[in-house]
């Protein structure tokens, strides 16, 4: 694909995933991606079938990304506490690689898409969920997490401080939400109510 095809359809994927987390899939026609892009619809054709084969790739891209951010960021660390900070450190590099992305990702969840799509999300979902769940038991192998803790509701918990700060960022515009600084304060409070100190 030439440099101006590339470009074309990464700027028909920006407008579209500024679009939809704005108004919504459903709200957003073809017709309004294109004028706000400057093309016509035939050139939005050329690179995608329809409104929902963009919305798919659009999907798999966030996914791709937030997999590497995941692998990089928690994965990749042995010591359970790298794993935690980088959880939450990770979410915070998307967002500045990828804002427009993120905050479709983010979004899209509260809008109506079709019910294909919608079950391939909540299935991507709940593999994130396990993958988290694995890194609490390592956390109760390294000692940081106590034998018998309900791992559900610890993940359940964690995850919903992380995703008030990212509601904060992307619905009120609050700018201060993911800043290092209240991340920071995030992982400090984690680590002070959530897991065991082994010092």
């Amino acid at each position: 694909m030439s440099a101006q095809n590339e470009d074309t359809r990464s700027r028909i994927f920006l407008t579209a995933a500024e679009l939809f987390a704005d108004y919504g899939y459903d709200k957003v026609s073809i017709r309004q991606i294109c004028e706000a892009v400057g093309i016509r619809k035939p050139t939005l054709y050329y690179y995608f079938k329809d409104k929902e084969t963009l919305l798919l790739e659009m999907i798999n891209f966030s996914k791709k990304v937030g997999d590497q951010i995941y692998a990089e960021y928690v994965e990749a660390p042995h010591d359970f506490l790298q794993k935690i900070h980088g959880l939450i450190f990770g979410r915070q590099v998307f967002v500045r690689k990828y804002p427009q992305f993120f905050r479709f990702h983010a979004m899209i969840h509260l809008f109506a898409i079709p019910e294909s799509i919608k079950r391939e999300m909540v299935q991507y979902v709940m593999s994130l969920m396990q993958r988290f769940r694995k890194i609490l038991e390592i956390g109760q192998q390294q000692g940081y997490v106590a034998v018998g803790e309900d791992l559900d509701l610890l993940m359940m918990t964690m995850t919903s401080s992380l995703n008030h700060l990212t509601i904060r960022k992307f619905v009120f515009h609050d700018d201060s939400a993911l800043t290092d600084e209240n991340l920071e304060r995030l992982y400090r409070f984690w680590r002070k109510h959530f897991f065991l100190d082994k010092n």
